[in-house]
């Protein structure tokens, strides 16, 4: 009795069998993988879920925010310098 496999259940719903059911896999998301560096969602391994026009789902890979130039003194931000990536 205890080790016998559960019976799948049929599902029922209260609106009869003849009543249309809503596709709950179109509310789903594809899952994808990472094509760069690690595995794992770091600070250098973000992205950004891109529908091409094809109707296809991309990783865009996101590029870090700057901190920005900062005074040497008291360490407040300095205006007017654009807040660029060191390569940039």
């Amino acid at each position: 009795s205890r080790l016998e496999p559960a019976r799948a259940r049929k599902p029922t719903t209260r609106l009869g069998p003849s009543a249309p059911r809503r596709l709950t896999s179109a509310a789903m998301v594809e899952r994808l993988v990472y094509r760069r560096h690690t595995r794992y969602n770091t600070k250098s391994n973000k992205v950004r879920l891109l529908r091409t026009p094809g109707g296809r789902l991309v990783n865009q890979v996101v590029k870090k925010k700057a901190k920005g130039p900062s005074c040497g003194d008291c360490g407040k931000r300095l205006i007017g310098i654009p807040a660029l990536r060191p390569m940039e």
